[in-house]
């Protein structure tokens, strides 16, 4: 079995407020993209909102399952914590909702890489990972913040047994798609639109 985890929990401040789960790419938003997609190749969908509230404004898809942050303001590092302990998965998949070019070649991928290991995490030439286009051991996590706080999530992939993948290697698999493009803006959204 395979799960899963899109994030939207954040405030989209650099959006004007505007969840970037609901921006739009032709006809569809981009949560409705994401989950089309690893409905492919996953067995299991979370969506991690920061607060029940948030969850109320989302839109509902049948077979998804929503859920929020147990560790409240912990930003990204609170959402693969509430992922870890919803997937019924051993390995789950995670993204953030502002990634709208997800591949099920490179999933597939990073499921098969983390075999053996705690994560299989995407890491630039420079050193600098891609902890949001990653897959993760459930167990491992859950371990690693069971008593800790920490938001960064360089610390998760050092913290735990991760293997490093670089991400010219995964761009290879399938060079049609910029998997690790972020959509963070309005800005940034009008020139993907216009393309």
């Amino acid at each position: 079995m395979r799960t899963a985890v899109i994030l939207v929990g954040g405030n989209a401040t650099r959006a004007n407020g505007q969840p970037k789960c609901q921006f739009m790419l032709g006809d569809k938003s981009f949560l409705v993209k994401q989950i089309e997609e690893l409905r492919l190749c996953t067995d299991e969908i979370i969506v991690v909102a920061r607060d029940q509230e948030q969850i109320k404004n989302l839109p509902k898809i049948s077979g998804i399952i929503y859920v929020h942050d147990i560790r409240k303001g912990q930003g990204p590092s609170g959402g693969i914590h509430a992922g870890a302990v919803n997937a019924r998965a051993e390995y789950f998949f995670v993204t953030a909702c502002d990634m709208p070019f997800l591949s099920c070649k490179v999933i597939s991928f990073l499921f098969d890489q983390a075999s053996g290991y705690n994560a299989a995490v995407p890491v630039w030439d420079d050193g600098k990972y891609e902890p949001l286009c990653a897959v993760y051991c459930r167990s491992a996590v859950h371990n690693f913040y069971n008593d800790k706080h920490i938001r960064r999530l360089s610390f998760l992939v050092e913290g735990i047994q991760s293997r490093l993948i670089p991400v010219s290697r995964i761009q290879a698999i399938d060079a049609e798609r910029n998997v690790f493009l972020n959509i963070n803006d309005l800005t940034s959204l009008s020139h993907i639109q216009k393309d």
